[in-house]
């Protein structure tokens, strides 16, 4: 331990020294009286300012007065400053520069119209009447426009906007405005108008207009609801970490219900590794009792070096409390949660596999684990290559697999399980006289299996397989409380099956050719008697037969249709249109009914069907792209000791179809807004118009869609169902501003709606408003959103509600 505390100490001081050594000189240093110092004759001075540049068509000189007036296209550049007027005059004494009528100004990325502009060339501050100006997120002008530092800008009367139309459908107006260029903007009082309309009053606002990721505080949520009274959600802090972390610490506060913090991650480092974090802590208010309850969940996936990787997913809650009225509709259904830890690694020609899962038992209050679990199978490779035989040898078809599994599992009936009850205790059941039920119960073992298999074809088209499994188990006790046993068998199986193809061409109808593919199947598997494993468990991976000596026939039919079929002048192909398949099995070495139940079923796929066009009002209204989609399936058993000819006994019966339909609708906008053109003579790209193309992109989305889907489960009459339940879809644009989708979820046995939502949202052209409902099991709500495509963080209005009832 000594040493170890000498070596630290050592290397502190080996750093020091080496910061040290990269300490610049003092400056006090002598000069060395030898060697005088001699002066660069090359050494030029760097002015104090750079150069003024000006052009223009006429020059007036006035010496007395150090003006220069400038006339016909004047022009003044200097550094990243550029003015552009009628007329122009520099007063070279006092380092200014004043413009006259229509001026046109370049800051950096700044570009600003007014008129009469005087500038301070030594400060870089300035004056503009009447201006308006264009940066990166928006439009703003005023009455007078001052530049007083190198990225400040003040503005009387100020307003400001993102929309680019040249009437303005909003904006913001404020006695005193200040724009921090590439920050934010402040002002006061605000007021916002729409369309002309003051609708908003603020004593003082603030938004951002970065680019990028930057830190800063979200705009919290105010609001009011019958169930937590007033409220304000969305208290937080954003923070970015370097490139590829964000950071969230966020507060809820609620009047009648409590309390709620939470903290939230992402990050992604490409090609390295990814993941996030959502971590809550509750106290809940209800029936004046106050409960605490947290939630954590989190993924990460990690590429380690030579194909090596490393998964983890946690998801604990406290309690169900904390999901109660959540907008997640896996959450508030969630009746078990999982957490896992995978680390996969290759070993050979395969991956070893290590890792452990814990289930939590939200409605029980039971678990279990996985802890430990670790596997690895060494794929199916032919016998030839151990012993670098030709691929002609006669036993080339020879193939062998390995597997081998340690598992150790949990199960935790005791609600108030310990930390030791999770790793390993078993603890009996006091309740059970005899002794044999336990309350947490763990058991641990290894098994290993080895296999032979040998395939070939018969006359290249029959498939013969033969083969034989063998494996073995190791574990902790069994039944009997005997320590470290084991346990084994075997099985030996013969399989075959092959292909008939039938096809029937067309002339006369779009369905050229229709092929029909019927695939027979048969194998059968002998195991012997392995009733000494009847005192073994079987858990996680880990188990071996433990029945009577049995030789298992299995047989299947597989039959599949498929279409060639014309349209618009091209050949199209659609595989397994239709699909019937049908199997069974039967023990041969029972005395009385062998066969089991035969398991049928069919699928049918026609895919997406085009339908053309519709037109509902010649030249005025259009369906287009019109596509009709169906898909269906229907399984079924029956018992063949009691089919008859009148009676087929088709039972556990299942039914699904779905349809839809889709396609598009024109919409047309009957009165355009003309656009703010005023910065087009810059010459430049408008940051702007990429983001406004995406909102007309948006607003172009003119597909429609209806869907409805069908399924029911009846135990023998396939008319008197079990269980029947409905679900539908409906997406659609009602006009060119305006969508609504909807969906819902009935039990048509229970007559109950299981859940429903709608949103209908409305496009402001740079503003868009969504309003959603969704009801759910007891729960529901909606929401009101309105927000800024362009700055969608800093201007955003919302208010909503959750209740149940």
């Amino acid at each position: 331990m000594d040493k170890l505390k000498y070596l630290i100490v050592l290397c502190l001081f080996m750093a020091l020294m080496h910061m040290y050594a990269q300490t610049s000189a003092p400056g006090t240093a002598m000069p060395d009286s030898l060697f005088p110092a001699i002066p660069d004759s090359l050494k030029i001075e760097k002015p104090a300012m750079d150069s003024l540049f000006y052009t223009a068509d006429s020059i007036s000189y006035q010496y007395d007065l150090e003006q220069i007036r400038l006339y016909g296209k004047p022009k003044i550049n200097y550094q990243q400053a550029e003015i552009i007027a009628d007329s122009l005059l520099i007063d070279l004494k006092h380092e200014r520069a004043f413009s006259y009528g229509y001026t046109r100004m370049r800051d950096g990325e700044q570009l600003l119209i007014g008129s009469n502009v005087r500038y301070d060339v030594n400060t870089q501050t300035g004056i503009l009447d009447g201006g308006n100006s264009m940066m990166e997120k928006g439009y703003y002008n005023g009455s007078e426009i001052r530049k007083i530092a190198n990225d400040i800008y003040d503005i009387d009367n100020g307003r400001f906007t993102s929309c680019d139309y040249a009437e303005p459908s909003y904006y913001f107006w404020a006695k005193k405005l200040r724009i921090y260029r590439g920050d934010k903007v402040v002002g006061k009082p605000v007021i916002t108008y729409v369309n002309h309309f003051p609708v908003f009053y603020f004593p003082f606002i603030s938004m951002p207009i970065q680019r990028g990721r930057y830190a800063g505080f979200l705009i919290p949520e105010p609001g009011y609801n019958s169930t937590d009274g007033k409220y304000l959600r969305n208290i937080a802090w954003y923070y970015p970490y370097q490139d590829f972390a964000d950071l969230i610490l966020s507060m809820e506060l609620r009047e009648k219900t409590g309390w709620k913090a939470s903290f939230n991650s992402s990050y992604k480092k490409r090609y390295y590794y990814n993941g996030g974090i959502n971590a809550t802590y509750q106290n809940n208010l209800s029936q004046g009792a106050s409960t605490n309850d947290w939630s954590l969940q989190g993924n990460h996936h990690h590429d380690l070096a030579n194909k090596t990787s490393l998964d983890v997913n946690l998801d604990f809650i406290s309690n169900k409390r904390i999901w109660e009225g959540s907008d997640d509709i896996n959450q508030s259904l969630a009746q078990r949660l999982t957490s896992s830890v995978s680390y996969r690694k290759p070993l050979g020609s395969s991956y070893l596999n290590i890792g452990s899962v814990y289930t939590q038992d939200i409605i029980n209050d039971r678990a279990s684990v996985s802890l430990p679990s670790a596997s690895f199978n060494f794929p199916s490779r032919p016998v030839a290559e151990l012993f670098s035989a030709s691929s002609d040898s006669w036993f080339s078809n020879l193939s062998y697999n390995y597997s081998l599994r340690f598992d150790h599992t949990g199960e935790l009936r005791d609600p108030g399980y310990s930390f030791a009850d999770v790793v390993w205790d078993n603890s009996r059941d006091p309740n059970d006289p005899s002794g044999n039920t336990y309350l947490n119960e763990h058991h641990m073992g290894l098994k290993h299996s080895l296999g032979l298999s040998y395939n070939w074809k018969y006359r290249g088209w029959l498939s013969m397989r033969q083969g034989m499994d063998f494996q073995e188990s190791w574990m902790d006790r069994d039944k009997k409380n005997n320590k470290l046993v084991r346990g084994g068998d075997y099985s030996a199986y013969i399989g075959s099956n092959f292909n008939i193809y039938g096809v029937r061409n067309f002339t006369n109808i779009p369905i050229r050719s229709i092929r029909h593919i019927l695939s027979p199947s048969f194998s059968v598997r002998y195991s012997p008697d392995s009733r000494q494993n009847e005192d073994l468990y079987s858990f996680g991976g880990i188990g071996v037969r433990s029945s009577e000596k049995a030789a298992s026939f299995s047989y299947g039919l597989e039959q599949k249709w498929q279409l060639k079929y014309m349209q618009g002048g091209n050949e199209k192909k659609l595989n397994d249109v239709f699909t019937l398949s049908s199997r069974g099995s039967a023990n041969l070495y029972k005395s009385e009914k062998r066969f089991s139940s035969i398991s049928h079923s069919m699928n049918f796929r026609p895919g997406n069907i085009s339908l053309g066009s519709l037109n509902l009002n010649p030249d005025k209204f259009k369906l287009g792209d019109i596509v009709l989609g169906y898909s269906s399936q229907f399984s079924l058993q029956q018992n063949p000791y009691l089919v008859h000819w009148d009676e087929l006994n088709l039972t556990n019966q299942y039914f699904s179809q779905s349809i839809s339909l889709g396609g598009s609708a024109p919409y047309y906008n009957y009165f355009p807004q003309p656009k703010n053109i005023m910065f087009d003579s810059f010459g430049i790209a408008d940051s702007l118009s990429e983001i406004d193309q995406f909102v007309e992109d948006e607003a172009k989305d003119n597909k429609w869609s209806i869907s409805v889907t069908h399924n029911l489960y009846a135990p023998k009459d396939i008319f008197r169902s079990q269980s029947s339940n409905l679900r539908l879809g409906l997406s659609c644009k009602l006009t060119d501003n305006w969508s609504l989708s909807y969906s819902n979820y009935y039990n048509l046995k229970s007559k109950e709606m299981i859940s429903q939502g709608f949103q209908l949202s409305r496009m402001l052209h740079c503003w868009k408003m969504d309003i959603s409902v969704n009801r759910r099991n007891e729960y529901w709500d909606y929401r009101i959103t309105l927000f800024n495509l362009l700055l969608p963080d800093a201007l955003r209005f919302q208010t909503r509600e959750s209740k149940k009832y």
